[in-house]
């Protein structure tokens, strides 16, 4: 009788005993996460699978042979969640040897949303025209909470690296959180790629860094927004709406290198597109408080990042779903 007791306390109490701890240090009314019966599959970049789990939950698995991205993704993480996290920041649940466990955020990513609007020629891609313009007052929205989140790396010695409108995402409440921090350097580190048109090759500025992307810090941050400030403002990404026959990518690239920029007008988020372009800002920070003083809604409250009880259940969550074999459930290429 007394094993038999025991036994019943590991196996049932408790478990359960533990998840009602989990519940009753919750500070919000966050309901758990209603789970899918099947993952489903939200994007594939090149270097991994983004599956929805839950209406909380999403996971990433690295692609076959892309581990070390995931790996550089769960450093910065281990580094971001040791401090409050900014609210432009996705949150961060739980980690498996080569996969991440996130908030799910119901908006998804900019760059789809502008992609919808864009009628395309088919043989060529290039954008013909844009149906439907983001409206002005959300565009400056995202291009300061873009700022903000890029200006909080920036204090903890960080580089995003690969800021543009995919790795933006947004809320129900349509405001916008960073992701995807697999490309995420110190500041100062060389650069080994970037993707045009959110990065350009140095030119004769550069000195003897001339044809590569240099070191990640304020430079590279300011101009990916520049580009995402350009790309919400007009539909389109630089030189979407251009074709230059089957070389186009690497004309596309020698312009930005010699800084031959797609042209601006006199409105007020034009002159920032302008500055960030030639560099003229000398740290996010300045960036995000000229685009602060500039955005009406700034001084709105968004929702802030969720409690420490909170992902205490999520990553509980998160650790269930792997032992009811999620992870099995999942695909990769």
């Amino acid at each position: 009788m007394a094993l038999w007791v025991a036994a019943l306390k590991l196996f049932i109490l408790q478990p359960a005993l533990n998840f009602y701890n989990v519940l009753r240090g919750l500070k919000t009314s966050q309901d758990i996460a209603c789970d899918l019966e099947e993952p489903l599959l939200l994007s594939l970049g090149s270097t991994g699978l983004v599956f929805k789990l839950s209406d909380a939950i999403v996971v990433k698995k690295s692609r076959l042979g892309r581990n070390d991205y995931i790996a550089n993704e769960q450093k910065m993480f281990a580094t971001l969640n040791r401090q409050p996290l900014s609210p432009y920041i996705i949150q961060h649940f739980h980690n498996t040897q080569d996969t991440i466990f996130l908030e799910f955020m119901p908006g998804g990513n900019l760059g789809t949303i502008l992609n919808d609007e864009q009628v395309k020629d088919k043989s060529t891609q290039r954008v013909i025209r844009v149906e439907k313009l983001q409206a002005a007052q959300d565009c400056l929205k995202w291009m300061r909470q873009v700022a903000a989140a890029a200006a909080w790396l920036e204090q903890l010695n960080l580089a995003h690296c690969d800021i543009r409108p995919a790795n933006m995402l947004l809320s129900d409440t349509q405001d916008i959180k960073l992701a995807d921090f697999d490309h995420t350097r110190k500041i100062g580190d060389t650069l080994p790629s970037l993707t045009e048109p959110f990065a350009r090759l140095l030119g004769d500025e550069g000195g003897l860094e001339r044809g590569t992307y240099g070191m990640a810090g304020c430079r590279t941050e300011q101009f990916a927004i520049g580009s995402v400030a350009y790309a919400l403002t007009r539909g389109h990404e630089p030189y979407e709406d251009e074709w230059w026959g089957p070389d186009h990518g690497p004309i596309c690239q020698g312009k930005l290198q010699n800084m031959e920029f797609p042209g601006l007008s006199k409105e007020k988020h034009d002159n920032i597109i302008w500055n960030c372009w030639h560099g003229q800002y000398e740290s996010i920070s300045q960036l995000s408080g000229h685009l602060a003083g500039l955005d009406q809604s700034s001084w709105e409250v968004i929702k802030q990042q969720a409690s420490a009880s909170d992902i205490r259940l999520r990553k509980y969550e998160c650790e269930m779903m792997i032992q009811r074999g999620v992870l099995e459930r999942l695909f990769t290429c």
